[in-house]
């Protein structure tokens, strides 16, 4: 009987790793793009510090677009912005759609 229940108790611990270990690369991936899958939560740290990564971020996207905007008369600086620009474009496509 004891073998029973310590059999029991091995695998119901072990359904969580069971999972991480078949879904390792996919959950990285998820993680990676910031869905949050089976994590502890982070401490305020590490929330002060996404979300002054997430306004420097859009704000540099918004001022590369003004830039950008001003700028247009002068054909080479404009064209070396734009690239920039669309480069972040595509970045704030991606975040905003996994998010």
């Amino acid at each position: 009987m004891e073998h029973i229940n310590n059999s029991y108790k091995a695998n119901a611990s072990g359904c969580n790793n069971l999972h991480e270990s078949r879904f390792k690369i996919l959950l990285f991936i998820f993680r990676l793009g910031g869905l949050p899958l089976k994590l502890q939560s982070g401490s305020r740290i590490n929330a002060v510090y996404n979300a002054i990564i997430l306004v420097c971020f859009y704000v540099n996207f918004v001022s590369l677009f003004m830039d950008t905007f001003v700028q247009r008369g002068q054909l080479m600086y404009a064209m070396k912005k734009l690239r920039m620009f669309v480069g972040l474009t595509m970045a704030v496509w991606m975040h905003l759609s996994i998010r």
